[in-house]
């Protein structure tokens, strides 16, 4: 894993978006491996920014998202879709068809987990752009007692629900399932860029580089992969720094 230490969430942001154009301008038909939350809200402000003050072109990317809420349909203002519609499909114009989140109010999840997979396995990610919850989750994959491979329903945890819920005007509509991808969609992807960010960060990023890689912390599971890169402010740092200084450049 490459890790590149940066002061804080706008130059993490910075950075993330730096890689990202990289990456397109590479291979303009990238399929990017996209995810929601605060991690990478600075980045695809920024990837907003660059396309349409400096002619980023975004139109010919395929997007493939992590996760969505069971019970919530696209146009829901809390549902994944609805978040990537706003801070970065529509902004860039990127087409609708070349998009893909779970669909959250299927009448069959199952069904859906099972289409969403098939999805997925026809088009692995060039780029996953990953973060990490406070319990080490990566897409929804929470601690377990064994890593998940297929895209699967989950039950939230209780504090990735208390982290959530202030997304939501009434906690208690807060669904408590979700579909997410497996692992093993993470990790047939070419390469991941890894984003943490804040001191709430810092026990769960020390967990990750330093702890031993298993499935009751998901995210160590990363370690594995041959190309990683996981760009880390200096407040979630803080205790690698304190602990295992040797592990930062």
């Amino acid at each position: 894993m490459k890790i590149i230490a940066v002061p804080n969430y706008e130059a993490l942001s910075r950075c993330a978006a730096d890689i990202v154009e990289a990456q397109l301008r590479q291979k303009p038909d990238t399929c990017l491996g996209t995810v929601t939350g605060s991690s990478p809200e600075g980045m695809y402000r920024e990837l907003v920014r660059r396309h349409r003050e400096e002619g980023l072109e975004l139109s010919r990317i395929r997007t493939v998202n992590t996760d969505e809420y069971v019970g919530l349909s696209g146009t829901h203002p809390q549902s994944y879709r609805y978040y990537l519609e706003e801070h970065f499909f529509r902004p860039c114009g990127i087409p609708s068809e070349l998009t893909a989140v779970p669909q959250g109010d299927a009448a069959d999840p199952e069904a859906e987990c099972r289409r969403y997979e098939a999805l997925c396995s026809s088009h692995p990610a060039d780029l996953q752009i990953l973060g990490v919850g406070h319990t080490g989750h990566i897409g929804f994959n929470e601690p377990a007692d064994d890593f998940p491979e297929l895209t699967h329903l989950v039950d939230l945890a209780p504090q990735t629900l208390a982290a959530n819920a202030r997304y939501f005007d009434d906690p208690d509509t807060m669904p408590r399932q979700a579909i997410t991808v497996g692992l093993g969609v993470l990790m047939r992807a070419k390469r991941i860029l890894l984003l943490l960010s804040g001191s709430g960060k810092a026990e769960i990023t020390e967990r990750l580089l330093c702890g031993r890689i298993v499935p009751q912390v998901p995210a160590t599971i990363l370690r594995l992969h041959p190309d990683v890169t996981a760009v880390i402010d200096e407040d979630a740092l803080q205790l690698v720094r304190a602990h295992a200084p040797n592990l930062i450049p």
